[in-house]
């Protein structure tokens, strides 16, 4: 396993239910709450891991070294950055759009 691989792998989470099954007996339930966001949190990073964990699995079948696979994840990383900015301000602008509208036309 390359270098980058058992890190990402290393950052996997883990919720221990019986834990927050004991716990939640012990507060009458209340703990279900706090069991529940810790078990989505844990869920959400572990997808993002293993969804990183595929992309460089991607890059390596591709004949990347693992440099270049770092590299080209370095890449579309930023790209997908750049491309979420871009659509913030266009939702931006839309909503200032509506908003002007709706005042000078409502």
């Amino acid at each position: 396993m390359s270098d980058k691989l058992f890190i990402l792998q290393s950052q996997k989470k883990s919720t221990s239910h019986v834990l927050h099954l004991i716990l939640s007996i012990f507060t009458g339930g209340f703990w279900l709450i706090v069991w529940a966001c810790i078990a989505y949190s844990n869920h959400s990073h572990n997808k993002r891991i293993q969804g990183d964990m595929n992309r460089f699995y991607s890059y390596k079948a591709q004949g990347l070294s693992e440099h270049e696979a770092i590299q080209q994840e370095a890449s579309d990383l930023a790209h997908r950055k750049k491309l979420n900015e871009r659509t913030f301000i266009a939702i931006g602008l839309v909503i200032i759009v509506l908003a002007f509208s709706n005042k000078f036309f409502g």
